[in-house]
């Protein structure tokens, strides 16, 4: 036999082992490879908490469950993340009462995004943090008139609430010079002499302004309210909560009282009950791990995640609190 021929029935023996072996593993590894499910969490800017607490849902998910990867998208927030997950454009997200506002149809939504449902709450209260230059002689929310202010990212939470506490200072957008960017955005541009307030909603501590405090070159403080306006707009805006931010956490002489918004994590109403099953297993089974990406993220507990019900529960999450005996 030559060894053209040899060489031609050696590769004939290899082709047809390689076949079978296909064949025979084929049931096994083709359906496993296929079966791969890519999730995402719409979470914020940055300079917030939303993104590094997403990125620990993230991580516990990759980890603990097969055939599942999930990634975290930067967003506009609060206000853009209902829509996101009510249209399927993102598989979780964060939120605050906008959710509720999204499934209901209610301003600022002009329809309602049935499919939006509840993961979780129990996230920190989002604070309304307004930065100011030290020197700036800006000592409350009704000194801002006339001045140039960061709302955060286009999209945010805050663009559609802000105003709300203008009003109980008798101002409106129009009386302010806004812009919008990312909350590190406007910290920057705040500390190199651009704008003269930048508003940070986003649990305690932020990032962005834990970032300005560990810097020498720029003296700041936070706008603070008073009890009795406070609590005359607690008392109008139910939705809202108080938030006392102890000076020592950024650094300050003092504390400083302001307001802020209920997070929640939400959730595709079409995403398959059993994942979202063990998605929510698998978060409240490694609680540690969450810690670990924001300090905001310890106000999350299995008894705060049935603490709110603004929206829904998806079957699964629901399943889960009801075998925890959360939920009779």
């Amino acid at each position: 036999m030559s060894s053209v021929k040899r060489v031609r029935k050696s590769i004939i023996r290899i082709l047809l082992v390689a076949s079978l072996t296909v064949l025979l593993m084929g049931t096994s590894v083709l359906p496993s490879m296929a079966a791969k499910r890519f999730l995402s969490i719409a979470t914020a800017s940055l300079g917030g908490s939303y993104y590094p607490i997403g990125a620990g849902i993230a991580d516990i998910i990759n980890k603990h469950i097969p055939d599942v990867e999930c990634k975290v998208e930067v967003t506009g927030g609060g206000l853009e993340n209902p829509k996101l997950v009510g249209t399927g454009e993102a598989d979780l997200g964060f939120s605050n009462h906008n959710a509720y506002f999204a499934y209901m149809g209610e301003e600022p939504y002009d329809r309602k995004y049935e499919d939006v449902r509840l993961l979780f709450a129990g996230v920190a209260p989002g604070a309304y943090q307004i930065v100011v230059a030290a020197d700036s002689g800006i000592v409350s929310i009704r000194d801002l008139k006339g001045k140039r202010i960061a709302l955060g990212p286009q999209g945010g939470g805050a663009v559609n609430q802000f105003p709300e506490m203008l009003a109980h200072y008798g101002l409106t957008l129009a009386d302010l010079k806004p812009s919008f960017m990312s909350y590190e955005e406007g910290i920057l541009a705040l500390s190199d002499g651009r704008l003269d307030a930048a508003l940070v909603s986003a649990p305690v501590p932020s990032p962005a302004i834990v970032e300005l405090a560990a810097s020498t070159r720029f003296q700041f403080n936070l706008v603070t309210w008073s009890e009795e306006e406070r609590s005359a707009f607690l008392d109008k805006h139910g939705y809202y909560a108080a938030v006392d931010i102890p000076g020592e956490v950024y650094g300050l002489p003092h504390s400083t009282l302001t307001v802020g918004t209920v997070n929640l994590v939400m959730v595709n109403a079409k995403l398959d009950e059993d994942l979202v099953y063990e998605i929510t297993k698998a978060i409240f089974e490694n609680l540690d791990v969450l810690y670990e990406s924001h300090p905001s993220a310890s106000s999350i507990t299995l008894e705060s995640a049935v603490g709110l019900r603004s929206i829904p529960f998806h079957p699964g999450a629901e399943r889960y609190y009801r075998e925890k005996g959360l939920i009779k």
